[in-house]
């Protein structure tokens, strides 16, 4: 099993204009007989699902997403070279397959930029994004969820959000800030379980089931 999501830690990088990260001490064993941490961040920290209402008026909240849309068979693509703000569309999509993108994906779609190891930094902000017609045609091939290893699938600091838009607006999913996509094979497993509140996103746990 590997693991695919940030840790959570005290004033790591968040969206911009999202709340910042605090873990302090709540209690402690000395004082109070038992140790508590008391964590103030938002929905959308570190490796987190991104449910529908957090675009949509109206969409599903993560109170209303089953497990089993969040675990099963994913297709990873791999994707080399790409520049700083580059739109990526079916054809880079396509170019990491031997023989094409398949015409019917499995339900999970990961996308993986090599931008998780900018995450932390100024240059995370500069990720690659996703052109809005192919994720549209991938939610025609079949993905129910959109994986990404950058802040978000559309450009940080861009305007709107296009893909957001696509995606959240067909009641599919959006996970973002992967991590540790290097090495996974085109197919595996993947389980991606969010903290069990009803919001408009969760920090997620990811993990590849690979031996």
């Amino acid at each position: 099993m590997r693991e695919l999501s940030h840790r959570i830690a005290t004033g790591m990088q968040v969206y911009p204009g999202d709340p910042g990260v605090e873990i302090g001490s709540a209690l402690e064993v000395a004082r109070d007989g038992v140790d508590v941490a008391q964590l103030r961040l938002g929905s959308h920290t570190g490796t987190h699902l991104d449910a529908p209402s957090h675009t949509v008026p109206g969409g599903r909240t993560t109170g209303r997403i089953g497990l089993d849309e969040l675990v099963g068979e994913s297709l990873v693509v791999h994707l080399d070279d790409l520049a700083p703000r580059q739109r990526y569309g079916l054809a880079e999509l396509a170019s990491a397959f031997a023989g094409g993108l398949p015409e019917r994906v499995p339900p999970i779609v990961v996308v993986d930029t090599g931008w998780a190891s900018r995450f932390g930094t100024d240059a995370a902000l500069e990720h690659p994004a996703l052109d809005p017609e192919a994720a549209a045609e991938l939610l025609r091939r079949g993905m129910r969820v959109l994986a990404v290893d950058t802040l978000s699938p559309d450009p940080t600091g861009g305007d709107g959000f296009p893909v957001h838009d696509v995606v959240l607006g067909g009641d599919a999913l959006i996970v973002e800030n992967l991590t540790g996509l290097d090495g996974l094979p085109e197919r595996v497993r993947i389980g991606l379980f969010p903290m069990p509140i009803d919001a408009d996103g969760a920090p997620v746990r990811a993990v590849a089931f690979v031996d």
